[in-house]
């Protein structure tokens, strides 16, 4: 190991002391509550699959618990000025930026991102209340149209109560992007993280609540989606649902909604296409193909997973990007080094692996990786890596 991971990998270890001393809990109406079940799940780094810790398996009684005690706090958060809710959130992304290192270490180990990057997405959650905390005094502003017999005006009024559930990419940077906004309308949340990296979602509670954050405004209830989740999307105080995941789970959600008219804000799956032209800078059109496909182990809510280029260029071009994808350094997320950590499951790894063969039987070539990514790549010995791969 080089001094910068045995560095980082010193100052991450009692950061997770915590989650693997004691289970991880959910924090509902301003403080930790343990559930109403004994049962748990198990999160795993999938640097290697080892244990990190156990977590609270939420139940529906815990999500009704969340939702009480959001529907509680609504009236005095609904009432409370936009210039008061932008202070607020302003000191909530001080905190943000103080533990941005903290933050960025834990994630990292948690989800397998390169700390290259998380580094960022801490930074960039601080950034996201801040954005909406200016645009809190305004967020009830209406529209008033006047004409000769009538008069028209629109009213812009907090929901209540919104359910947020969010993804394993970036947890951190996803789940401000929809909580913040739903706070600085004034609506209160309950958060539903991705059972596969819940411990960011812990830290990000805490710290709102450090900063000032009324009990019950922000709750947070971990557990799986199929239990956890759909007692969220069906319960009747809720009146909105966010949602960053797959479109599949997205349809789930708009019918376990449909009952109470659920309103619905869904980023779901993509196949974004780059496409080069033959008048491109082909050096800087390299950069870009390579950070959209493979930055952030290619799980990024806005990877392109196509890339389309001109014919009259193409060979030269496809030589040039696969030199470089097969040079892109896979390895530990903690490295400073490195640019391609591992997938966040097994489960994800088998899915990408599986179409690696698709790719083949379909006619597809493979012109650069197509397989799990051995200890010669960087891999760490029951890691989830897998080799960046260029198929044509």
């Amino acid at each position: 190991m080089t001094d910068g991971l045995q560095d980082n990998l010193k100052e991450v270890e009692p950061l997770l002391r915590r989650f693997r001393e004691q289970t991880l809990t959910h924090f509902i109406d301003g403080r930790p509550y343990t559930g109403s079940s004994d049962e748990t799940f198990t999160n795993c780094t999938p640097i290697d699959n080892s244990v990190v810790g156990q977590v609270a398996a939420g139940q529906i009684e815990d999500v009704d618990r969340a939702c009480r005690a959001a529907q509680a706090a609504f009236p005095a958060w609904r009432a409370l000025s936009g210039e008061s809710r932008r202070a607020l959130l302003h000191r909530i992304a001080d905190a943000i930026e103080a533990n941005a290192r903290e933050i960025a270490l834990v994630e990292s180990f948690d989800t397998g991102q390169p700390l290259r990057f998380m580094s960022k997405a801490a930074i960039r959650g601080a950034e996201n209340f801040r954005f909406f905390a200016d645009r809190a005094p305004g967020a009830q502003d209406g529209v008033s149209l006047p004409a000769a017999d009538h008069l028209n005006y629109t009213l812009r009024q907090p929901i209540g109560p919104v359910g947020v559930i969010t993804p394993w990419n970036t947890p951190f940077m996803l789940s401000t992007w929809k909580i913040a906004p739903a706070l600085a309308a004034g609506c209160t949340v309950v958060h539903k993280p991705a059972e596969w990296s819940p411990c960011s979602a812990a830290l990000l509670v805490e710290i709102l609540h450090e900063a000032g954050l009324p009990a019950g405004v922000l709750n947070t209830v971990q557990g799986l989606g199929e239990v956890a989740g759909r007692a969220l999307t069906e319960h009747p105080a809720i009146k909105a649902v966010a949602f960053v995941g797959e479109s599949a789970t997205g349809s789930q959600i708009m019918r376990q909604g449909a009952a109470t008219l659920k309103r619905v804000h869904f980023e779901l799956g993509g196949k974004n296409p780059v496409v080069v032209f033959a008048d491109a800078d082909l050096e800087r059109a390299l950069d870009a193909v390579v950070f959209m496909i493979y930055s952030l182990n290619g799980e990024r809510c806005t990877s392109s997973s196509r890339l389309l280029i001109d014919a009259t260029i193409k060979d030269e071009f496809m030589a040039r990007l696969s030199q470089r994808v097969a040079q892109l350094r896979v390895g530990h997320p903690l490295h400073p080094a490195t640019e391609v950590g591992p997938l966040i499951h097994p489960r994800h790894l088998e899915k990408v692996c599986g179409y690696f063969a698709l790719a083949r039987t379909e006619g597809a070539v493979v012109a650069v990786g197509g397989a799990r990514a051995d200890t010669a790549h960087g891999a760490i010995a029951g890691g989830n890596f897998v080799q960046p791969t260029v198929l044509t």
